[in-house]
């Protein structure tokens, strides 16, 4: 894991509440490790979700043109 985030700097960058976040933890659609009672993030686990969000959006937005 390179960078690490909090949960909250997470949420921000996604625009999604904390508790998403968590949720995609555990969903296994973003790569962390718990520290003590927190979760470090891995930046470019979510960085890598934006843009497949991103892409999908795109692709949807396609189909219905």
């Amino acid at each position: 894991m390179g960078n690490k985030i909090t949960v909250t700097a997470a949420a921000a960058l996604l625009g999604v509440t904390p508790q998403r976040v968590r949720f995609m933890i555990k969903a296994g659609k973003l790569q962390a490790k718990k520290w003590g009672r927190d979760w470090q993030i891995d930046a470019e686990s979510v960085e890598r979700y934006k843009k497949e969000r991103a892409e999908r959006e795109a692709r949807k937005n396609e189909g219905e043109q």
